[in-house]
């Protein structure tokens, strides 16, 4: 995809939010990476230092997360006067701490509604262990991540990467740039709460769906992965990816094995259900294709199955896919001057804006505490400026802050949709495009239900001229366009870079597998694909080999940003009334969400490596075996470790996997938790959506599922304390509200 000079986000703008003030109040990661998002795309963004505690040691995490911010030591009992110059304020206390400090929505907004309040606690807002403080290891615990990575024993795996946190991070940017779209509306902002959980749920939702009561089929953990989604050794010794989610991508991956006849085995028997499912078809279709496989070098099956249109490639390492041309051409890396550390290569802005482009600005830089606040008045007589984009409107409704927003939603699978997915959980209207015959995401009825719940469903046939004339007809209207076409597909639409006069004030989102790498712009990409060819899985797997997960973290995290982008634009729009494109990708994601892995300099200490069954970094940060299930534990090093050790009556945490297996969940976590040792269960792979914490907080719900009964998905994403909840979840039938969606266009 080709871009202008004003189109690179590596060029030197003010950015979609230039002006907006965002105070950031962070104790963990996702309030801190929140505030690194806002940053980048042009907020000023100042993080709170406690200037009560010991000096932070210098990390890659935290040089990557607090560029392009001033850090300022601010005392807790001045946080409200700080919080009323901001715009926004990202808080990540645990529910416990937030009233205590006088943190919370109610007492910071007191006398500033304009205040955009968003709340990231670390895990709920309720519930056992919602008190728990921040860490990546317990919210994969806690929010079902830990069961899906390859375990042929069934057991729980610690991801090596924080990526869950990431997401948490992107969902509460663009909740709190969604909160400002509001105060635009009604000149109040509503606060929003967006947890561990609804993030967790983002993440798990296509997978942990439930119908009339239980899982539809049992999914495969086996370390060899299922049939169409695994990798397979081949005669160079190499391993390949194969990712042929959808029906017609195995056919054609099969055709291209010479192996089509695996469909009319006994187990399988047409069902391409079969295939996945670990109790038919799984591992009768896996002993069939492996020998086929190892039959030829990996160069000859990637060429096979790049002629076949079938996702597939070989698994790289980090430091291949930083050298790559994916990444050279995305622009994916920069590198910054540091005033100590000398030259540091940082992950560049993962969203890219065609009318006000994002950019690193630089490292962080500390200020002074200043008596006025971090925004002192320009006026001396004054005691502080008000935010810069605050209006004078008259108080809000109840109302969600994107009701009266449109978008239409031409996308397929997972990561497209996730954009406005999200944007339909801050309330926008969402009119969602199929082709005859309902998209080819819907073989996977539940996952494209927790997906597309709050959308109409309109069907249009694209390659037709009526269905283009009806689609610019929806566009006449909208605020959002949000597609994952190939550029030809697009420019077919009359939607190409030069046709954006036709649609002055959209918002064009376009997400794709690899950005603006032109030479792989037509390729088909998938979540694993990125997951291989980014060290993604070579680093989980560490000397074991490489492991993929089956959460689709790219492909979620995609979408986050993508809503992201999508209201930054829309922000931007309100000087000038115009439009732009945004872009995001999966290739942009996967390095975003290992932002502190891809950040080093001369001597910056090595990213973490996993392993085969990678259970934490040491004896005192892991999961460990109970006599009726599995906990976590997050003992910091030192006295945390001291604590845990007296807890469990043994010299040393080394001996706690012993004394542990012989303790219930409930025992376990009560004798640490004890002694201050942060631990908690890790929630079973059988139904986690029933766990008491997942119900504490509410964040699964009932939609009928006509003709085959109820369904149970997740819920919305976020929360909105002082409106009401979204459009209600249901599944639409492809073309279901044809009628309704151009009647409304008609009557405008």
């Amino acid at each position: 995809m080709s871009r202008d000079a004003a189109s690179d986000p590596r060029t030197p703008s003010a950015g979609p939010l230039s002006g907006v003030r965002v105070l950031e109040v962070s104790r963990g990661r996702p309030a801190r990476i929140a505030g690194m998002l806002l940053a980048d795309l042009g907020a000023d963004v100042v993080r709170r230092l406690d200037p009560d505690a010991a000096p932070e040691p210098v990390s890659p995490a935290a040089v990557c997360w607090d560029r392009g911010k001033r850090i300022s030591p601010i005392a807790a009992h001045d946080v409200a006067g700080a919080a009323g110059q901001a715009d926004v304020v990202l808080v990540d206390e645990t529910p416990s701490s937030l009233p205590a400090r006088g943190w919370d929505a109610d007492t910071l907004r007191a006398g500033h509604p304009e205040l955009a309040h968003v709340w990231l606690p670390p895990y709920g807002e309720r519930g056992e262990w919602c008190d728990l403080p921040e860490d990546p290891l317990l919210l994969a615990a806690l929010g079902g991540l830990a069961q899906l990575y390859p375990a042929d024993d069934d057991s729980p795996v610690a991801p090596v990467v924080a990526g869950l946190t990431h997401l948490h991070g992107a969902i509460g940017a663009a909740a709190a740039v969604a909160a400002l779209l509001g105060r635009e509306r009604d000149g109040v902002a509503q606060p929003c709460v967006v947890t561990g959980l609804h993030a967790a749920a983002v993440l798990v939702g296509t997978t942990y769906t439930e119908l009339n009561g239980d899982l539809p089929f049992t999914a495969s953990r086996s370390s060899t992965g299922i049939p169409n989604w695994r990798i397979y050794r081949c005669a160079d010794g190499l391993g390949v990816f194969l990712a042929a989610l959808t029906p017609e991508l195995f056919f054609r991956a099969l055709e291209a094995l010479g192996r089509l006849d695996v469909m009319a085995l006994p187990e399988v028997a047409g069902d391409f259900q079969a295939v996945a499912d670990v109790g038919r078809g799984c591992r009768r279709v896996t002993a069939e294709l492996e020998p086929v496989f190892a039959s030829q070098p990996s160069g000859y099956w990637l060429a096979r199955f790049a002629e076949a249109r079938v996702p597939c490639t070989t698994v790289g390492t980090r430091a291949e896919w930083a050298a790559g041309p994916i990444v050279r051409e995305n622009g994916g890396l920069r590198v910054l001057p540091h005033p100590v550390l000398g030259a540091v290569t940082v992950p560049d802005v993962p969203v890219t804006f065609s009318g006000t482009p994002a950019a690193v600005r630089g490292v962080a830089r500390p200020v002074p505490t200043d008596p006025r606040g971090p925004w002192p008045p320009a006026d001396p007589d004054t005691t502080a400026d008000t935010p810069a984009s605050a209006p004078a409107g008259a108080p809000a409704g109840l109302r969600l802050p994107l009701e009266g927003v449109t978008v239409v939603d031409a996308a397929s699978f997972v990561a497209a949709p996730m954009v406005s997915t999200l944007l339909a959980d801050f309330g926008a209207d969402v009119v969602r495009i199929e082709p005859p015959g309902g998209d080819t995401y819907r073989a996977y009825q539940l996952s494209f239900l927790a997906v597309n719940q709050r959308k109409r469903a309109v069907v249009l046939d694209l390659k037709a001229p009526d269905g283009v004339r009806a689609l610019h007809t929806l566009l006449a209207r909208a605020d959002v366009l949000v597609e994952n076409l190939r550029p030809r597909a697009v420019a077919a639409l009359d939607l190409g870079e030069g046709d954006a006069a036709r649609f002055p004030r959209l918002v064009h989102c376009n997400v794709s597998a690899f950005g603006h790498a032109e030479a792989f712009a037509d390729l088909p990409g998938f979540d694993p694909i990125v997951q291989a060819l980014s060290g993604m899985a070579d680093a989980q797997g560490g000397d074991g080999g490489p492991v993929v997960c089956s959460a689709p973290l790219n492909d979620v995290t995609t979408g986050a940003l993508g809503a992201l982008g999508s209201l930054a634009a829309l922000y931007s729009r309100r000087i000038g009334g115009r439009g732009q494109r945004v872009w995001v990708s999966l290739a942009a994601s996967a390095t975003f969400v290992q932002s502190a892995e891809f950040t080093t300099w001369v001597g910056s200490p090595p990213p973490l490596r996993g392993g085969r069954l990678f259970r934490g970094p040491d004896e005192g940060h892991r999961y460990y075996a109970c006599a009726d299930g599995w906990v976590a534990v997050a003992a910091p090093e030192g006295a945390g470790t001291a604590r845990m050790a007296e807890a469990l009556d043994v010299d040393s945490p080394a001996g706690a996997a012993t004394v542990l297996r012989g303790h219930t969940v409930a025992s376990a976590t009560a004798l640490l938790g004890g002694q201050g040792v942060p631990a908690c269960r890790v929630v079973p792979h059988r139904l986690p959506l029933r766990d008491p914490f997942w119900v504490d907080n509410g964040v699964s719900h009932l939609v009928d599922l006509p003709p085959h009964g109820v369904a149970r998905v997740v819920d919305a994403h976020s929360r909105w304390p002082a409106a009401p909840a979204p459009r209600a979840g249901r599944y639409a039938a492809p073309g279901a509200d044809n009628e309704t969606v151009f009647e409304q266009e008609e009557s405008s």
